[in-house]
């Protein structure tokens, strides 16, 4: 093997290197972006599931009054 192709092999095998590393540390940001999304999901969604369900009965007795006095209103004439 003359020398010029070593050298070329050589710089080939460290440019390799250096782009497997790079591709390791995107791949580990990657990972970490999808587990704070999903933590980021989970604050916002799940607070707003439990206000529902603490509030479902409220709302439904809220429904309930605000369509009998639509109700009372819409009396014929």
């Amino acid at each position: 093997m003359e020398v010029e192709e070593r050298r070329i092999l050589e710089r080939s095998l460290r440019l390799s290197e250096e782009n497997n590393r790079i591709l390791k540390r995107m791949q580990r940001a990657h990972r970490w972006a999808l587990f704070w999304g999903f933590i980021k999901f989970a604050i916002i969604v799940i607070p707003l599931i439990i206000g529902y369900l603490y509030l479902e009965p409220y709302l439904d007795h809220a429904i309930a009054n605000y369509q009998s006095i639509k109700e009372i209103f819409n009396l014929p004439r």
